[in-house]
């Protein structure tokens, strides 16, 4: 009995449709292809994809997140795309030559915008990523060139897949490409400035020689960065203006970073009157070297005091050190603490700060004592020698 009903079956499945050179069995397999494509679509790949994103969640970083829902929309549709290539492969289309040709056509030039699908999905997932490591340091500038980075790789393979269906539709790419590089060309002497000013953003990214909120100096501008662009730098100077600065010119000119000293200098002079003698001058040495010494704030490893100079009104000695803080205002804090310190001590012993005077003698043509300090310097060095160092050079 069941023979008999597996030989009918067979041969109602090898009997061809009325007006169709179509058995019933490669119809019926065309049509089962594509229903099992369907349900593969629907229920298999979904749940692979549920799997995979409840792994997804438990890691710590968020790109294989972002790349599931980046294939999901294209692996669903490319499955059931396969499906489709199956069912009409079972077909006899092979009768039919030129309907053949054109449905393999159709069908390569399905597969490239499915690729280019895919990898323009991805393109955001590269985004994430890159996202993700620039989270990690400190410069505002790398999630500003971001979508940027996003656009130019969206650019090159949208470009791609246009040469790919060129050459698939029969064309020869060759000469839009020529004709591409010259216009390329063409735009790269124009826009010669805009360039620069691109590589610019590009070694501001890389080398990061400044970041927002810092104080630089670039040739004649300075002052602190408000703003990093892809064509220009924005900083405010100390007068509050702004001045836009073209990132060509700061990846070609010297930069100044200010905010990138582990110290800040002091530097300053103090004048002592002339009544001071030597020794009150060696223990104002020694006074401010312990203040240093003892000042927290003040750096250790390289400082110098030093009595420098006979000046008109004073003798001055020069204090030359620097400061842990490098903000402005915690700098000239220090420096305030310093000099008050110097000047309570300096009070204590008695050691007066020197300031612009100038003192008028009313005297004979002939000095007081004159004769008694020419003596004894004659005494010292002898007539001759004194006669012979300054006349007989």
């Amino acid at each position: 009995m069941y023979p008999a009903y597996l030989t009918a079956l067979k041969a109602f499945f090898s009997t061809n449709i009325p007006y169709f050179s179509l058995s019933w069995g490669r119809f019926t397999g065309s049509i089962a292809v594509l229903i099992l494509s369907y349900a593969l679509r629907k229920y298999i790949v979904e749940m692979v994809l549920a799997i995979s994103g409840s792994f997804a969640k438990k890691t710590k970083t968020k790109v294989d997140d972002y790349l599931l829902e980046a294939v999901k929309p294209p692996l669903k549709t490319t499955v059931f795309y396969f499906g489709i290539l199956i069912s009409v492969w079972i077909l006899p289309i092979e009768r039919y030559s030129t309907v053949e040709n054109i449905i393999y056509a159709l069908f390569r030039i399905g597969a490239i915008f499915l690729l280019g699908w895919l990898l323009l999905r991805s393109v955001k997932v590269v985004g994430h990523l890159v996202e993700e490591v620039s989270g990690k340091t400190t410069s505002s500038l790398d999630n500003r060139l971001i979508p940027f980075m996003e656009q130019i790789l969206k650019i090159l393979i949208t470009a791609v897949m246009v040469v790919m269906l060129m050459q698939e539709l029969g064309y020869d790419p060759s000469g839009l490409l020529a004709g591409l590089g010259l216009g390329g060309l063409a735009f790269a002497l124009a826009a010669q400035d805009t360039v620069a000013n691109f590589f610019g953003s590009l070694m501001i990214l890389t080398d990061k020689p400044f970041q927002v909120g810092e104080w630089i100096k670039v040739g004649s501008t300075e002052g602190v960065v408000e703003q990093i662009g892809f064509r220009s730098t924005k900083i405010r100077q100390f007068d509050k203006s702004v001045v836009q600065v073209p990132n060509g010119k700061i990846a070609s000119d010297f930069i100044q970073n200010f905010d990138k000293r582990d110290g800040r200098r002091i530097f300053f002079h103090v004048g002592i009157t002339y009544q001071a003698s030597p020794d009150m001058i060696r223990g104002a040495l020694n006074i401010i070297n312990e203040i240093i010494q003892n000042h927290e704030e003040i750096k250790k490893d390289y400082y110098m005091v030093n009595f420098t100079e006979f000046g008109d009104s004073s003798l001055k000695i020069m204090v030359y050190c620097f400061s842990i803080k490098t903000a402005w205002a915690e700098y000239l804090r220090i420096q305030e603490q310093l000099m008050f310190m110097i000047w309570e001590e300096f009070n204590k012993h008695g050691i007066e700060f020197a300031y612009p005077t100038m003192t008028v003698h009313m005297a004979p043509d002939a000095p007081q004592g004159i004769e008694k300090k020419t003596q004894s310097i004659i005494d010292r060095f002898g007539v001759e020698v004194l006669r012979e160092k300054n006349f007989n050079k």
